[in-house]
């Protein structure tokens, strides 16, 4: 249960001592942004209304899927509870709570019902009322209109909830792409407080991975879900009750099946001594996530082709996080990967091809499918990916184009937090789709694809703040190889600083 409080006057949320405390401020702050950038661009006298979220049965029966607040309504007013309402009179930046009126005997199940008061006073708005009289209580003050979310998220392509409640139809509701846009755009830039939580949720992240590092190493914990069980224990015993994604933990050859943990492969297989593991999972604190992936060899040592491919994307990782600063384009960021992971397995002798001409061709296409990174914050893809009214499908109009799915195709700002991964990957699918063409195949030599192929694949994932002159690696794993071999020996991982890049 998470612990929500008064202290001085200010209302907070917590999970205990050794976590972070959050003032519910923060939200407040959050709704004035949100107004400021709305003014001039809505109608005098409008009000914003966004939905929380619900508790979704399983199926017929009468227990719950695991719950999680909608994010937007996160974001503007912090509250962890179900079916909530939010208002924001625009011009004034005056909020309102709506909750649900609870029978008397309802706290024999839920405990004490709580009142208006309560959450007025505990989520810092200006007022509470009950779900049945939001039409009751905001005829009399709008004189614009009801923006309520119109937009489709670049990822899933889905829309946010539709805002029902009786009496809305004597409104004059407006869907409202100006509000889904400004929304979007707020989350983009992350404040001072946002990040001490991002940092909060890589902090623990990075212990939860290097204990699970470890406990891998055991006869009697190569199971993958031994690996997602020993994440989300350590995570949970640290204050993040939460996940915010599925977790993946696959071994061997199933390390190029990108979203692996899935119900299709729910990390089911044993791995054995050898193997290279890949791990892919991120804490979650107050709808926050973290999203940290390393990869690291079962029985403590890294062969030759997997020490040469791990080093070739940890190459990759430092120049790309180097290369960030201010106005610098994510999609530069995955052409200059690209450019890294060909010059490093050329010399490797996996490839054969002019770098120029592969990366022409997109041979890394094969080997790297996926964007470099995406944002984070309260969703693991974050909102705001791209430029209000561009998409995805800018990148087909480049010279040459981009055909992976980068979620993240917009110059950087400071205070953004996204993700850098590169990653390189030898999947039996992409492969069987490269030797269907004699053009690319001659860059390639077989044999020491044979050779690499058993290798599985290799991500390196980093959380990463934009500095006004460079960038923060909030991420704080064991991460060449030397120092993962030394870390599943046994070497503490403590005291050690983040990596800090300038390009002033």
């Amino acid at each position: 249960m998470a612990k929500l409080g008064v202290s001085l006057g200010r209302s907070f949320f917590s999970r205990g001592e050794g976590t972070l405390s959050i003032p519910f401020a923060m939200h407040k702050d959050h709704r004035r942004r949100l107004c400021e950038k709305l003014k001039g661009k809505v109608a005098a006298g409008s009000i914003v209304v966004v939905k929380g979220g619900e508790e979704q049965p399983v199926y017929d029966t009468d227990t719950a899927w695991d719950y999680k607040q909608e994010s937007n309504y996160q974001w503007l007013f912090g509250a962890k509870e179900t079916f909530l309402y939010g208002a924001i009179e625009v011009d004034t930046g005056k909020s309102f709570m709506f909750v649900p009126s609870q029978p008397d005997h309802y706290a024999m199940w839920l405990g004490p019902i709580r009142s208006p008061d309560w959450f007025k006073d505990m989520y810092e708005v200006d007022a509470v009322h009950y779900n049945g009289d939001i039409s009751k209580v905001l005829k009399p003050l709008i004189s614009g209109k009801l923006l309520v979310l119109d937009g489709v998220n670049h990822d899933s392509h889905a829309k946010p909830f539709a805002v029902e409640f009786e009496g809305i139809e004597g409104f004059p509701v407006e869907k409202s792409a100006v509000l889904y846009d400004a929304i979007n755009e707020c989350r983009v830039i992350k404040d001072e407080q946002e990040i001490k939580i991002m940092q909060f949720t890589n902090d623990v992240s990075s212990f939860a991975h290097i204990e699970t590092m470890r406990q891998s190493q055991r006869s009697d914990r190569r199971m993958e879900y031994h690996s997602e069980a020993e994440f989300k224990y350590q995570s949970f015993v640290r204050g993040c009750s939460r996940v915010g994604y599925c977790c993946i933990c696959p071994g061997e050859e199933r390390n190029a099946t990108l979203h692996y943990g899935t119900p299709e492969h729910p990390n089911e297989y044993e791995v054995k001594p050898g193997d290279l593991k890949l791990h892919d999972m991120g804490a979650e604190y107050h709808g926050y996530t973290a999203d940290v992936t390393v990869t690291f060899p079962i029985g403590g040592k890294f062969s030759k082709e997997q020490k040469i491919v791990y080093d070739a994307v940890w190459k990759a990782t430092v120049i790309c996080e180097k290369a960030v600063k201010p106005g610098v384009n994510m999609v530069d960021l995955q052409r200059l990967a690209h450019r890294v992971l060909l010059e490093e397995m050329k010399n490797a002798g996996l490839f054969t091809g002019d770098v120029d001409e592969m990366a022409k061709a997109d041979l890394m296409d094969y080997f790297m499918p996926t964007g470099l990174g995406h944002q984070l914050g309260l969703d693991v893809h974050d909102v705001g990916g791209y430029l209000p009214g561009e998409g995805k499908h800018i990148l087909k109009q480049l010279t040459p184009p981009i055909n992976q799915n980068l979620r993240l195709g917009r110059p950087l700002q400071e205070h953004m937090v996204f993700t850098i991964e590169p990653g390189f990957y030898f999947n039996a699918w992409k492969l069987s789709k490269l030797m269907e063409k004699p053009e690319l195949v001659k860059m390639v030599d077989l044999e020491k694809l044979a050779l690499f192929r058993p290798v599985g694949g290799v991500r390196i994932e980093d959380n990463v703040v934009v500095t006004a002159t460079g960038c923060r690696i909030l991420t704080n794993v064991p991460r060449t190889t030397e120092e993962v071999e030394a870390v599943i020996a046994g070497k503490e991982w403590k005291d050690v600083p983040l990596r800090d890049y300038s390009n002033a």
